[in-house]
C-alpha cells in the first residue's frame, strides 16, 4: 500500500490559513449574493463563489482540512 505524500509543517499551515481566509471571504460572498436580484451582478458573483469554492477544496486537501460545503 503506498503511503500518503509527506506535506511539510509549513505548507500545511500556509494551506489552512489561505483556507480559513477563503472560508471567510466565501461567507462574506454568500452574504452579498443573497442580496442581489438576478442580472449581471449576481451572476458574477455566483461565478466567482464557484472559483472560492474550487480554490478552498484544494486548500482543505493540501492542508488536510474538511472541504467547504457547496451548498448555498
Amino acid at each position: 500500500m503506498p503511503a500518503s505524500p509527506m506535506v511539510a509543517d509549513e505548507l500545511r499551515k500556509a494551506c489552512r490559513i489561505h483556507a480559513r481566509l477563503l472560508d471567510a471571504f466565501i461567507e462574506m460572498t454568500q452574504k452579498e449574493l443573497n442580496q442581489l436580484q438576478p442580472g449581471f451582478a449576481e451572476e458574477s458573483l455566483q461565478e466567482s463563489l464557484e472559483k472560492l469554492r474550487a480554490a478552498r477544496k484544494s486548500y482543505g486537501s493540501l492542508a488536510g482540512v474538511v472541504a467547504v460545503s457547496n451548498a448555498a
